[in-house]
């Protein structure tokens, strides 16, 4: 049995990419920093092989991936109100360099790099061949450290090591780890918000909505079929991109409930007030123009066999999932 090495495990994406990796008859493994809560001991009940472990303490990464087979990379600090540049680059740069040091050092282990959509060329529609932006738009301290990290990767592809890149959309969905998912400001959270009559007026920007589930596919895919430097797209079908007023509605009318989400026109998009509200991100990619279609993911469909979940179909699993769990 192989044994695949996961950061980031009690997110979203990372909880997805354990079970499925259970359900495939792999062996998970994981590192968290605090081993009593909730989400660790949901990964422990799932069969997940839990460790002692951070990003940004490179000897414990060191004995966290003695072994194992692969690795997939999905642990981040996101781009949410509060980020700092230090947790910024402690996390998202360091960690990733003491991760892809110690595969390296451990043998060459192959390993899947979580990427964001947010520092390639916004002018073309994103696909796996996108080029970077060199404008250097997005200057806040999520899109900066995802982009020195993902630098980091590239060059070491060029020097020989077996990294992968997946590019995942606003990811959303059922998740083992019920707790982190559902944080504050994650996309569950808007689902939550939104079905619940507690959400405020939204930005007017569309974005690439993909399934938690479709997003570990895609990562599990790229390390058993990937290419070391080759990018895969995990972004939905061509309706699911579309502004978070357009798929909250959507999900309000699955749910059925009455009420729908407002959302702020171009104008007012410069206000202080959304900083506060959206953090330093959101409101800055809000403000430019984008392609159509925003994205394409047909070379990662064709290499790996990729079928994106339908916007409808994911947006009632996710309905289904938090009633299940009491969050609406």
């Amino acid at each position: 049995m192989k044994t695949v090495y996961v950061t980031g495990a009690t997110g979203i994406l990372g909880a997805n990419v354990c079970t499925q990796l259970i359900a495939e008859g792999y062996k998970a493994r994981a590192s968290v920093r605090d081993m009593n809560n909730s989400d660790a001991r949901a990964l422990q009940e799932a069969g997940v092989e839990v460790v002692p472990g951070d990003l940004k303490d490179r000897d414990s990464l060191a004995r966290a991936i003695e072994g194992v087979d692969g690795l997939v990379h999905s642990g981040a600090m996101l781009g949410r109100p509060g980020a700092t540049w230090e947790e910024g680059y402690a996390t998202n740069v360091v960690g990733t360099m003491n991760l892809l040091s110690a595969a390296w050092e451990a043998g060459n282990v192959p390993v899947v790099q979580v990427l964001t959509t947010t520092f390639f060329d916004s002018t073309r529609s994103f696909s796996e061949e996108s080029a970077l932006d060199l404008t250097c738009a997005f200057m806040d301290v999520y899109s900066v450290t995802k982009r020195l990290a993902y630098l980091e990767g590239e060059g070491r592809v060029r020097e020989g090591q077996d990294i992968r890149f997946m590019v995942p959309g606003a990811i959303y969905g059922p998740s083992i780890c019920v707790e982190k998912a559902n944080w504050a400001n994650t996309f569950n959270d808007r689902f939550i918000k939104a079905i619940t009559g507690q959400m405020p007026t939204q930005l007017p920007l569309p974005m690439p909505w993909s399934t938690a589930d479709d997003c570990a596919w895609v990562c599990i895919a790229a390390l058993e079929k990937g290419e070391a430097g080759k990018r895969y797209v995990a972004h939905g079908s061509p309706d699911s991109t579309a502004t978070v007023a357009t798929v909250m509605n959507r999900a309000c009318e699955l749910a059925g409930v009455d009420h729908r989400i407002g959302e702020y026109t171009r104008e007012e998009l410069d206000s202080p007030e959304l900083l506060e509200i959206f953090g330093p991100t959101i409101p800055l990619l809000a403000k430019r123009t984008y392609p159509e279609p925003f994205s394409t993911s047909f070379k990662t469909q064709e290499s790996l066999g990729y079928k994106p979940t339908e916007l409808s179909d994911g947006v009632q699993t996710m309905i289904d999932w938090l009633r299940e769990v009491r969050a609406i």
